[in-house]
Parts: C-alpha cells; sequence; structure tokens
C-alpha cells in the first residue's frame, strides 16, 4: 500500500494494488514491459498475471489442413514463449502467472482484468505511427478505453531517456 498525496485539496489518496494484469505481445519490449511491472509489483506486494492473446484462426472453406497445422503448431510456440517469459521474470519475483488466451488482445487483456478483479493492467505502447494505429498494431490505446481499471502504459522510450 502507498499513498498519494492529493495537491489540489492536501488530503491523501491510499493506493491498494493487490493485483496487476501485464499485457505481453511477445515483441522484445515485452520483457522490460514485464521486468517494469514486477518491479511495480514488488513495491506493492501485489501478484502479477502475465497475458498474451494470440490472433483466432480464420476458418473458411478454403481453409486446408496445413494451414489449420500451422496455425496449431504457431499457438503451441506462442504459448511456450508466454512461458518461459513467465519463467523469466519468476526468477526475480516469484508471484507471477501467465495467461494465454485466443482472441483479440484488447478484449482478452480486459475480460481477465475483470475476472482477477485486478487493481492495475500494465501494458506497453511502442508502436508510434498512423500505419500501426490503422492496422491496431498497438493495443494500449484500446485497452484503455476497454478497461475498467487503471491502465499503466509503459513506454520503452522513457526508460532510454533515464539512461
Amino acid at each position: 500500500m502507498s499513498q498519494i498525496l492529493d495537491k489540489t485539496n492536501t488530503s491523501t489518496c491510499t493506493l491498494n494494488i493487490q493485483k496487476i494484469v501485464v499485457a505481453v505481445d511477445l515483441s522484445p519490449h515485452s520483457k522490460k514491459t514485464a521486468a517494469y511491472a514486477a518491479a511495480f509489483a514488488e513495491r506493492f506486494g501485489a501478484s502479477l498475471t502475465l497475458v498474451h492473446a494470440f490472433a483466432p484462426e480464420r476458418i473458411t472453406e478454403f481453409t486446408t489442413q496445413e494451414v489449420h497445422e500451422d496455425y496449431e503448431e504457431e499457438k503451441r510456440a506462442t504459448a511456450k514463449e508466454l512461458k518461459k517469459l513467465g519463467d523469466s521474470v519468476r526468477e526475480t519475483y516469484a508471484d507471477c502467472d501467465t495467461e494465454f488466451r485466443v482472441g483479440d488482445p484488447a478484449e482478452e487483456v480486459t475480460l481477465i482484468a475483470e475476472d482477477l478483479h485486478a487493481d492495475l493492467i500494465v501494458t506497453a505502447s511502442h508502436h508510434p505511427g498512423f500505419l500501426s494505429q490503422l492496422f491496431r498494431i498497438d493495443q494500449a490505446p484500446r485497452i484503455l478505453h476497454r478497461a475498467r481499471c487503471p491502465v499503466l502504459v509503459y513506454h520503452e522510450e522513457a526508460e532510454a531517456a533515464l539512461e
């Protein structure tokens, strides 16, 4: 628990963060985002859940068995990467779980946060620009608008500025 002074009326507000959900896309930036979230969780004594949502398979009448098998293999490999990231975080912060889902990333992250009664979602924003927004590469704005709890957006650029 941490207290923050509200400068507008000089009262204090107690932050009680016990559960943190971390959206990870398994890019190289995800490891830094997870490490940042683990340090944040440690400060509050909170549990951490790393979440990755894998895009659902688009099945049509033209989908071949080979395409389906490739999709399943990619899904297994991605789940394995998430487990590896979770293991890496647990080396420094033991109270860390992982959750692998299939579906829209923003929707799945916010659903898990609701299911867990999370006090905070940590996500990353590292795809600036019009095209990334157009193709929904950066999920942070979508998570921010769907979430029913506070969202902390980690920027790799901010970390580089501190170095």
